[in-house]
């Protein structure tokens, strides 16, 4: 009851002040309208001249489902009201799950939900974060089922969800491979070809979409962001870190002006590839720190930029707390604790500890002998799958899929230290 009365909360206070769009809110909006109004899946208005990395930058599930919904004004209120629902049905799927097992703890359990602000905040925001932990919570129980029964309808289960999951965001793409390897594995074990058939469907719609890509845009691809992430993020964190941000800038700014100078669409996304992948090969050191941080923000991050944006407190210019910690270290962090407001910054501070009671709790699963050796390994799995693959993007927002999983944990976790304490 006080999830509900939380997100009830959350959804009233969205459509009365009205601060559902976050950054990426923009691009979804634009192609759920050009599918309605022009059948075209492109992330930009089309009065704009035609870019082609915008058929592509934005996977189609989540704009499909905006323009499912109707007219604009629609788009608001029954999304929102689909996530909010979305998100309770994902928190009680897991808490089932574990209840299955070992009695549940619903003080520390939903102490750590409320703790968790990111989940509240992106089921009342128009972003595909909440549609992509669904499909992460289906994937977990349809693929522990797998290995329970070794079945193929529990398979087709997880080919279906995995489906579903790299065409809400490209991060699930390489996963498809994990499904197939999987798939081999059982029909290996059983002697049974229709397991490696049903595991084969993701790869084989991965395939027939980045064709279509490659009908639209003349190159043979998943998503445009690969490149972009690739280049802005990963590029620049790494030479921030190994030659200061001055060259960072200007030798990211030289790939992109490089590129530009390229015959086609092809042609600039593979020099953007090259050559990027070439300066994260000259500082391999750099670009493992930078990627190690990432996944250390991915679990810790309090969601500082999801606060502010959502609640609208004004910010000071210049670039976030993320960024600035990537350019300048631990300074911008203590330049942060001194001047950020005082309410914030306590909030901010309850969520990173119990981030890390979340991250002690999960460590703590997946050596735990009360809980099924194959829920460990396939939570563990999906959880550090997401977190390798955002890499030095990680922050909380990139977390949101993956924290059911993530409370999965606590009950499991808890018996774990009373075992311990009783010994």
């Amino acid at each position: 009851m006080v999830l509900v009365l939380l997100h009830a909360a959350g959804l009233l206070y969205q459509l009365q002040q009205h601060h559902y769009l976050f950054p990426d809110s923009d691009r979804y909006l634009a192609e759920a309208a050009n599918i309605t109004r022009h059948g075209e899946f492109y992330a930009s208005p089309l009065t704009e001249p035609i870019r082609a990395q915008e058929y592509t930058i934005r996977t189609p599930a989540y704009p499909l489902l905006l323009a499912a919904l109707g007219t604009p004004q629609g788009y608001v209120v029954w999304m929102l009201l689909a996530q909010n629902l979305l998100s309770l049905l994902n928190l009680a799927a897991v808490a089932r799950l574990a209840a299955r097992y070992t009695p549940p703890r619903w003080g520390w359990w939903l102490a750590l939900v409320v703790t968790f602000p990111a989940q509240l905040i992106y089921a009342n925001v128009l972003m595909s974060e909440m549609l992509l932990q669904t499909a992460v919570v289906g994937l977990c129980s349809s693929g522990f089922a797998f290995w329970q029964t070794r079945r193929w309808p529990q398979l087709a289960g997880v080919a279906a969800w995995a489906t579903a999951a790299m065409l809400i965001k490209p991060v699930f793409y390489p996963f498809c491979l994990v499904v197939l390897l999987a798939g081999l594995y059982a029909a290996w074990q059983q002697r049974r070809v229709a397991l490696a058939a049903v595991a084969a469907v993701p790869l084989v719609l991965a395939l027939l979409y980045q064709g279509w890509n490659w009908q639209r845009t003349g190159y043979f691809h998943f998503s445009s962001i690969a490149e972009i992430n690739l280049l802005r993020y990963n590029v620049r964190g790494a030479l921030r870190k190994a030659e200061g941000p001055e060259v960072a800038e200007r030798v990211v700014l030289g790939i992109i002006r490089a590129a530009e100078n390229q015959l086609g669409f092809a042609a600039q996304q593979r020099y953007i590839k090259e050559q990027s992948l070439a300066v994260l090969r000259e500082h391999p050191v750099a670009y493992g720190v930078l990627h190690a941080q990432g996944m250390a923000n991915f679990f810790l991050d309090p969601g500082r930029f999801d606060v502010v944006h959502f609640l609208a407190v004004p910010e000071p210019p210049g670039q976030g707390l993320l960024a600035r910690f990537n350019a300048e270290g631990y300074a911008a962090i203590w330049h942060f604790l001194r001047t950020a407001p005082v309410g914030l910054l306590a909030l901010l501070l309850a969520v990173a500890v119990a981030n890390l009671v979340r991250l002690g709790a999960f460590l703590a699963f997946l050596t735990s002998s009360a809980a099924p050796r194959t829920l460990r390994i396939t939570a563990g799995a999906l959880v550090f799958y997401v977190a390798f693959l955002t890499g030095p993007l990680g922050a909380a927002r990139f977390a949101v899929p993956v924290f059911p999983l993530l409370l999965l944990a606590v009950p499991f976790a808890l018996d774990r230290c009373k075992s311990l304490r009783l010994r």
